[in-house]
């Protein structure tokens, strides 16, 4: 009877293990918690509460392995699991964040930074705005819910040490990089288009009209009008945001076939 009870109990707490150690590569490595909003405190607390809520559910889905030997390959395509994860994620944040960098460019914001908390780093104030109404978006829609969902599914279809195994998600993923160019295209191409028309009037007046300090005028100019027509962008934002998400759940799903 004390074997048995060694036993289950040793079964336990390996299984306490991993999902503890999924609870804390989701909260170290996604972009939402990893930066410095949350001290580190807090998501070492958060994990093992999310640890003790979820093993009793969990306990018979989870393959124990028969050495400890095996947890470090475990431990290793967790990690792989999470990294993949957050970086995706953190391709659609690139994509905005290049895209409001060109537009702050365009504009003539190209010298005004703003410092980011979570980073600890600067950026220009438009990359930055898009990555907060971004995040804030991610966040209404109940997405982070979303998160803590296939953190149980991956239990029960993605096993601890399978995804080691499976080398077609690396080329996926590769494929799926290009979202950066294609994220930043759709925020920066109308106003792009646009400014570029704002800077040839410009140019045709300062041809006719050489009397007119055309650099006086144009920084203004090209400031008030690139605000109000990226205000008018905002209402496409909504859209692009959608289709992104969108796409990261749809890498979700192709991670848990694997």
């Amino acid at each position: 009877m004390t074997n048995e009870w060694l036993l289950f109990l040793q079964r336990e707490l390996i299984v306490f293990f991993f999902v503890f150690l999924r609870c804390l590569l989701l909260f170290f490595l996604f972009p939402l918690f990893a930066g410095n909003f949350f001290p580190n405190k807090l998501k070492i607390l958060i994990s093992l509460v999310l640890a003790l809520s979820l093993t009793p559910f969990l306990s018979g889905k989870v393959r124990v392995p028969n050495d400890l030997v095996a947890l470090i390959p475990i431990f290793f395509s967790d990690f792989l699991l999470f990294f993949l994860i957050s970086l995706f994620f953190r391709f659609l944040i690139a994509g905005l964040q290049l895209g409001g960098e060109l537009v702050g460019l365009q504009m003539g914001f190209g010298i005004s930074q703003t410092f980011d908390p979570s980073s600890g780093v600067s950026m220009p104030i438009l990359a930055q705005f898009l990555y907060l109404v971004f995040i804030l978006f991610f966040l209404s829609l109940d997405l982070h819910h979303h998160l803590l969902f296939f953190l149980v599914r991956s239990f029960s279809e993605l096993p601890p040490g399978a995804l080691v195994k499976e080398s077609k998600i690396f080329s996926y993923l590769l494929k799926k990089s290009g979202l950066i160019f294609d994220i930043a295209v759709k925020v920066l191409a109308p106003l792009m288009v646009f400014m570029l028309l704002v800077n040839i009037v410009l140019a045709i007046i300062g041809r006719l009209l050489p009397q007119i300090n055309i650099l006086f005028v144009s920084f203004p100019l090209t400031l008030g009008l690139g605000l109000f027509f990226f205000g008018l962008v905002l209402f496409l934002l909504p859209r692009i945001f959608t289709t992104n998400l969108n796409q990261f759940s749809q890498f979700l799903q192709v991670l848990l076939r694997f």
